[in-house]
């Protein structure tokens, strides 16, 4: 009894236990949470906007550093920021027991200008005297050596000349033998040249004709092709049922590619008759008549652009004339022509080169030719002249020495004579150099710090009886009428910062400044590597000078929509060994796929990817994703 109550009691509770387990599988599998993510399409991926914002100072367009110039101690500097300033306005001076000169009467602006202007004119006759002075002390000992040397071989030949005649006689017959063979080169490489000129000429000329015949040729297709879209030609039987179509937003449209075509087709036909002397007459004829060919193209192409579709000029159309067909074979001529005027001109500017480049050479050549059989005659006068003349040459070697030995003493007068002018000069140079100098030390002391501009003191670095040293920077003198406002910028943006690019200005209190970018330096920083930006404000309001304010620039770069180039955060990108993969959003689901990275700039990628416009990308969201995992778009 007891067994079958028991069999029954589990007979009951097993298919409640299954059936409790199956109500709560359900509820198990309706709570797993679809991952929230962001999204952007492809289509608003091929343009990317940015809004840059960077910290900056605001600075006077013009300003001037006060620098102390000696060491010491100031004393006078009574001026205070925001104190007006005028030009050449002594500020203070720099006190120590080394001023041997002050002139507390003031500094006459004017005289101290003039002063400066002598002194560097001074310096700089006094370095060119002195540079004379020591390039003629060089140049003299170098001639006066040489005209030692010329004396010594004077003096050496006249007692060498019963061994160095031989020696003569065998060097101008080296000299001779040496000048004919020079001659024989000199003629070979003329009749080289001018076989080479004779073919390169000819292979020129039969550029020319092949480029002034395609020219010709293309130009004929071309008007024949037009006409067979146009039916322009009075004496053609080609005839077009879309006439009223051509031109509809432009009447004049028609009538001037009309026109145009009937000037091109006179001048094909009258280059087609005509004859020319030669192949750059051709050329030119060419050139002039495929550039009204290509006019008619220009106004074609204008026609067809201006022209309406219709139901027998479709706008597009798998067979037959459409109004895309048109616009497109008038593109095409216009290429064509432009390839084939290139071509002529090029071929008649190889025709004008070669011409020069052969005459130039030629006549070159020539001369060397010319030069070559004159030095051969010489050389063969000197040889007849050496054989001829043996018995004169003892009276000859007397004279050389007697020669030489003259032209050493007058050379060596004379070279005494140039230094001791220059060395006066030179001198007379220095002492109005130091004349200038203390005229101007006179006028201007180097301890008192004068103001080069006209402005507001903005900066005071330093006060009376405070010890400075040369080069400190004691005050800054500005010119606040005007303001400009300094920022620095990665290299990957600097290409962004066109001059007149409008940029925010915000102040500390939030207001709100307009401004242009109106200089970009061409060299970054060494230390931070960015390149310094600088913002002229154009509004009646303006920041305080010195204050830190921060600049809004707003950016925007098109990315090609041709090849599939499209612009996401770098963020949404996984970059790793085996690739580098977004995630799309299809129906609910992740799914992954792979781009190749283009370049990144900021926090933006560039990535190459085939997907329709329609195509979603997830663009935040992403970090935890798997390939296939159930999303929702967050908005």
């Amino acid at each position: 009894m007891n067994k079958r109550k028991l069999s029954l009691v589990l007979f009951l509770i097993i298919p409640l236990l299954f059936a409790g387990c199956s109500r709560e599988e359900a509820p198990l599998e309706e709570s797993v949470a679809k991952i929230k993510v962001k999204v952007q399409s492809v289509a608003d991926s091929q343009a990317v906007s940015q809004n840059l914002e960077y910290p900056a100072i605001v600075a006077a367009s013009t300003e001037a550093k006060i620098i102390a110039k000696s060491s010491g101690t100031l004393s006078g500097a009574s001026f205070q920021v925001g104190d007006e300033i005028k030009l050449g306005q002594n500020l203070a001076k720099v006190d120590d027991i080394s001023a041997y000169s002050f002139n507390p009467s003031g500094i006459n602006s004017s005289q101290v200008k003039q002063a400066t202007i002598a002194v560097e004119q001074a310096q700089a006759a006094y370095q060119l005297a002195r540079s004379n002075y020591e390039n003629l002390l060089i140049s003299s000992a170098k001639d006066l050596r040489q005209a030692e040397i010329a004396r010594d071989q004077a003096k050496n030949g006249q007692a060498n000349l019963g061994v160095t005649s031989g020696e003569s006689l065998k060097s101008a017959e080296l000299a001779y033998e040496t000048a004919k063979i020079a001659t024989e080169q000199a003629r070979l490489s003329l009749a080289n040249r001018e076989k080479q000129m004779k073919q390169s000429g000819l292979d020129s000329a039969d550029n020319a004709d092949l480029a002034a015949t395609a020219a010709a040729n293309t130009a004929g297709s071309v008007l024949t092709g037009i006409n067979n879209l146009t039916s322009f030609d009075d004496n053609n039987v080609v005839s077009i049922a879309y006439r009223s179509n051509l031109g509809a937003l432009d009447s004049s449209a028609y009538n001037q590619a009309d026109t145009d075509y009937q000037t091109a087709k006179d001048a094909y036909d009258a280059y087609v008759s005509a004859s020319f002397a030669d192949i750059s007459k051709r050329l030119e004829a060419v050139i002039a008549m495929a550039e009204k060919v290509k006019k008619l193209a220009d106004s074609s192409k204008y026609l067809f652009d201006k022209s309406i579709p219709s139901s027998v000029l479709p706008q597009s159309a798998a067979a037959g004339v459409s109004l895309s067909g048109l616009q497109s074979s008038a593109a095409s001529y216009q290429s064509q022509l432009n390839a084939v005027i290139g071509q002529a001109r090029s071929a008649a500017q190889a025709l004008t080169n070669v011409a020069l480049n052969n005459d130039s050479t030629l006549d070159s050549l020539q001369q060397a030719y010319e030069l070559a059989k004159k030095q051969e005659a010489i050389a063969a006068q000197n040889l007849n002249n050496l054989k001829a003349g043996n018995t004169s040459q003892n009276d000859q070697a007397a004279f050389s020495v007697n020669l030489a030995q003259n032209q050493y003493e007058n050379l060596k007068v004379k070279l005494d004579s140039q230094i001791m002018a220059a060395k006066t000069q030179a001198d007379s140079a220095q002492l109005q150099y130091n004349n200038a100098a203390v005229a101007l030390q006179n006028l201007y002391d180097i301890h008192s710090l004068v103001s080069p501009i006209a402005g507001t003191v903005t900066q005071k670095l330093a006060n009376d009886g405070d010890t400075i040293s040369a080069g400190q920077v004691i005050a800054t003198v500005s010119q606040t009428e005007s303001l400009k406002v300094k920022f620095f910028v990665e290299p990957e943006y600097i290409l962004d910062m066109k001059l007149g690019t409008p940029v925010e200005v915000v102040g500390a209190d939030d207001q709100v400044y307009s401004g242009l970018i109106s200089s970009v330096s061409a060299q970054a920083d060494a230390a931070t590597k960015r390149f310094q930006v600088e913002v002229q404000l154009d509004g009646q309001s303006q920041p305080l000078l010195g204050t830190v304010v921060s600049v809004k620039i707003s950016l925007a770069k098109q990315i090609s929509t041709g090849a599939g180039l499209l612009a996401v955060p770098l963020s949404c990108l996984e970059i790793g060994q085996n690739g580098n993969f977004i995630f799309l959003f299809d129906n609910g689901q992740a799914h992954k796929v792979a781009v190749e990275l283009e370049k990144v700039w900021g926090e933006q990628a560039q990535i190459k990817l085939e997907a329709p416009a329609d195509a979603l990308i997830i663009v935040d969201g992403n970090k935890l994703l798997r390939d296939g995992d159930a999303v929702e778009i967050s908005q």
